[in-house]
């Protein structure tokens, strides 16, 4: 089956700071990495591994030098305007900290509709119900519709920003850091809802994190980025288990100590 994302020697350098300064070395050296369908990858680095860069070059929020990226098929960067709009429908995006990407003016339910009317969807009893249905996938009753962004717990903001994620039926789910923000236990069960979604959507995900332990509970398989460069890929159980690389060792922070989840 083809990759929903595919990534093929990717070279991203930011431009020089000034009109004198030296060619910067590339933030992204030669990436190539493949999602495939209803597959979780986990990409996992320390702060400055080059992990944002490459996430702004998948969306195309900034160029990049050579290489190819395509996402369900596409190069996104051959699109028209109109073909754009259309392909961004096929990605849901949930960032770090959701009170950051959450209006707090706004009620749950306009957060939810916004990309549906957006879409076109005309506003009513139908798209009233779409958000509640959108709500109660992501594990909260209908009530918290009139609630306000502000009014929400970490946890209730993140399973609200994996709502509208949701809302135009993406095949791939984006997710930046989604757990970082929040209390462990509330980690464990935002990571058990993205595991329940992706087996009842076959969705594949794409999880970026600098915690190779949390990834690793819902991930297929893992690649570890260190200073712009893809150094290990295989699949979650065996690089756990048995990391190659002295700095995968470093992330995991137990060396080959068998992780509590998987004895």
């Amino acid at each position: 089956m083809s990759a929903v994302l595919s990534v093929e020697n990717l070279v991203l350098r930011y431009p020089a700071r000034g009109l004198f300064a030296p060619r910067p070395d590339p933030a992204l050296r030669g990436i190539s990495l493949n999602l495939g369908p209803g597959e979780t990858l986990g990409l996992v680095g320390e702060s400055g591994s080059g992990k944002s860069s490459l996430l702004r070059a998948i969306l195309g929020l900034i160029p990049y030098e050579s290489g190819s990226i395509r996402i369900l098929g596409e190069d996104w960067r051959q699109l028209s305007a109109a073909g754009l709009r259309r392909a961004r429908q096929g990605v849901g995006v949930v960032a770090q900290n959701p009170f950051l990407s959450l209006s707090p003016r706004l009620t749950v339910a306009e957060i939810l509709a916004e990309p549906l009317l957006a879409r076109g969807d005309r506003a009513g009893p139908a798209l009233n119900g779409q958000c509640a249905a959108l709500l109660s996938r992501c594990g909260l009753p209908p009530d918290f519709l009139n609630r306000r962004a502000r009014a929400l717990s970490g946890g209730q903001a993140q399973r609200v920003a994996i709502a509208r994620a949701l809302a135009l039926g993406p095949r791939l789910l984006i997710l930046d850091e989604p757990t970082s923000a929040l209390d462990v236990s509330v980690q464990a069960q935002i990571l058990n809802l993205l595991a329940d979604l992706k087996a009842e959507m076959g969705l594949s995900m794409l999880f970026v994190t600098h915690n190779l332990k949390v990834v690793a509970h819902v991930a297929d398989r893992l690649s570890v980025m260190r200073r712009g460069e893809i150094i290990e890929t295989g699949l979650a159980t065996d690089l756990i288990l048995a990391p190659r690389e002295s700095y995968t060792r470093d992330l995991l922070g137990f060396g080959l100590r068998k992780p509590k989840a998987l004895a």
